[in-house]
């Protein structure tokens, strides 16, 4: 989640847009798919996933989740039918404070900004029980911290050769495990859980330079970088995916998914579902309003 929020900050562009252009503009990319998905996943849980036996949907009063479309808070199975699309409300908290951050300072101190920010989310964590506040904006103090990062730092980026990358992911990836190892709880961004603040955040840095360091030598590879392009599409749709897919197998091949809580497993969920992305992608290419996205202009005879 980190790497995700660090991402964004990497593309964030000082605008000079007024207030309410800029919330017009990021309410169509972020809350306007959200709330579209939001519903078309909900009224999937509600007549197909929740009655699966291995979900906890049969539980839980189908008014609690449709109150969480609005609230946008993981608490009490609020985005129990697609709880990856937190994210997107969580961002739009994220950018508008950024947005505000930069118009007010214009581009100052954002070191000071982002302790501050952290220091606050990370207060949070420990003297708030749980991600309470619509939208996670409590977890959007913490985020704020990446999301600026990104944007501070997205021109240090180069490609490296082999030789070096693959010792310094090596590297990068085992500080992250063992700070994910020698944390007294395990990770929780979405409920605003970090366990302990270094180890939090020596993770979360090794775990995103290493991921970025790959990335460039992976751009050749079209088929991720085609998912890439629209992973918006994977945010909104993998988790209600996973479920067919895990009912397919509990159902047409009558196994208990606790028999498949294995890595070859874990492997084939990750891959079908991915695969069963492109079929979504091409279709939501042809109706780009529902992703927030302006539909491509036709090509003048000139051009």
């Amino acid at each position: 989640m980190p790497l995700f929020f660090y991402l964004s900050g990497i593309v964030y562009k000082t605008s000079n847009l007024s207030i309410g252009s800029f919330l017009l503009k990021k309410a169509r990319g972020l809350l306007l798919p959200y709330f579209i998905f939001s519903f078309l996943t909900y009224i999937l849980w509600f007549y197909v996933t929740r009655h699966f036996p291995f979900t906890s949907g049969d539980d839980v009063d189908p008014i609690v989740p449709f109150s969480g479309i609005f609230i946008s808070t993981p608490v009490d199975y609020q985005l129990t039918y697609n709880p990856a699309i937190w994210f997107l409300t969580c961002l739009f908290v994220v950018e508008l404070l950024f947005y505000l951050y930069d118009r007010i300072s214009h581009g100052k101190w954002l070191p000071l900004f982002l302790i501050g920010c952290g220091v606050v989310g990370y207060a949070s964590s420990i003297f708030i029980e749980a991600n309470i506040l619509p939208w996670s904006v409590l977890v959007s103090l913490t985020a704020i911290v990446f999301y600026g990062l990104g944007y501070f730092t997205k021109k240090i980026w180069v490609e490296q050769p082999w030789w070096r990358v693959i010792p310094t992911v090596a590297i990068l990836f085992f500080l992250t495990y063992l700070a994910q190892g020698l944390n007294s709880e395990r990770i929780d961004m979405r409920g605003n859980v970090y366990g302990d603040v270094w180890f939090f955040y020596l993770g979360a840095i090794a775990g995103m330079a290493a991921i970025i360091l790959l990335a460039f030598k992976l751009e050749r590879l079209h088929f991720l970088a085609y998912l890439g392009q629209y992973s918006i599409v994977i945010l909104l749709l993998h988790y209600p995916t996973l479920n067919l897919v895990k009912a397919s197998i509990y159902y047409g091949l009558d196994m208990e998914m606790s028999d498949t809580s294995t890595l070859p497993w874990t492997l084939f969920y990750s891959g079908v579902t991915l695969l069963l992305m492109i079929p979504c992608i091409i279709i939501l290419k042809r109706v780009p309003f529902l992703l927030g996205k302006p539909r491509a202009k036709k090509p003048t005879i000139n051009e």
